[in-house]
């Protein structure tokens, strides 16, 4: 029943655009994280549904943001296949279900590699086989005994991401977030000057890619088969079209302000290049 209900529900994500899903077991991925997405969770959960949604859509001549952020914010397009998923189902088996995209309380990255959809990078990132480090994660909570996946590998360890990191976030033993632009790039408030002299010198107005792009596992990335990703594509972020692509794009949870400080900074640093 239970092998039928999966062959069915990879059917139904397919139909989506989704080609990588897998289970694990709810309980391997305890201890949850301490947020409000846990009280969503079915009362004695089982399995967890995990689904990749790639976002690679190409490359650009002119982009300043990470290549997540180039397409719409993927809580709307994965909530609606995840919510889909769950109420099938709910439809075939009266299962109790929950859908989450980060705003999760387990652990996506680990859920993801326990399922059997990549290794974890010594960036944090999970790395599929086929998608590399350019995925979305989420996940569907059922009180359904399903079957798990086989884990994943481990990282081959080649060291290119370390290498190519321009700040040496990824020199310890796990990322120092305090040095990885990507992570500046999202930060609020006051600036110290090193931060403010990364982020001219990355000219991303949001995000890095660099440690992402050295990853040998993410070349030859095909594109995307997700519609909704297709659909909208925006790789260039200026103050001319920060008002329209705000609300839609995954930089809309940080105020414009923090995407207008950032676009001055990279700016400024263009001009004196060209001076």
């Amino acid at each position: 029943m239970a092998s039928d209900i999966l062959t069915e529900l990879r059917g139904l994500l397919l139909s989506r655009g989704v080609e990588h899903f897998g289970v694990c077991a709810f309980g391997d991925v305890l201890p949850l994280i301490d947020c409000a997405g846990a009280k969503k969770l079915p009362e004695n959960p089982k399995s967890v549904v995990v689904c990749l949604f790639p976002f690679y859509t190409g490359e650009y001549e002119k982009r300043n943001v990470a290549r997540f952020a180039a397409v719409p914010d993927y809580h709307r397009a994965a909530g609606g296949i995840l919510a889909q998923a769950g109420g099938f189902l709910q439809k075939q088996t009266g299962a109790k279900f929950a859908a989450f995209t980060d705003n999760s309380p387990i652990r996506e990255v680990n859920a993801a590699r326990l399922a059997g959809l990549g290794c974890v990078g010594r960036n944090g990132l999970l790395i599929n086989r086929v998608y590399g480090p350019y995925i979305f994660i989420g996940a569907v909570v059922t009180d359904l005994q399903l079957e798990p996946s086989a884990p994943g590998g481990s990282c081959p360890g080649c060291g290119e991401c370390i290498r190519a990191c321009p700040t040496s976030a990824l020199g310890g033993e796990k990322l120092d977030r305090a040095r990885c632009r990507s992570f500046i790039t999202q930060k609020t408030g006051e600036l110290t000057d090193w931060e403010r002299g990364e982020i001219a010198k990355g000219g991303m107005v949001w995000g890095c890619d660099i440690c992402a792009d050295a990853c040998p596992l993410g070349k030859n990335t095909p594109i995307t088969p997700i519609p909704e990703f297709l659909a909208r594509r925006e790789p260039y972020l200026t103050p001319e079209n920060l008002d329209a692509l705000h609300p839609d794009m995954p930089y809309n949870y940080r105020s414009k302000q923090v995407l207008r400080r950032n676009m001055a900074l990279c700016g400024a640093a263009r001009r004196t290049a060209q001076d």
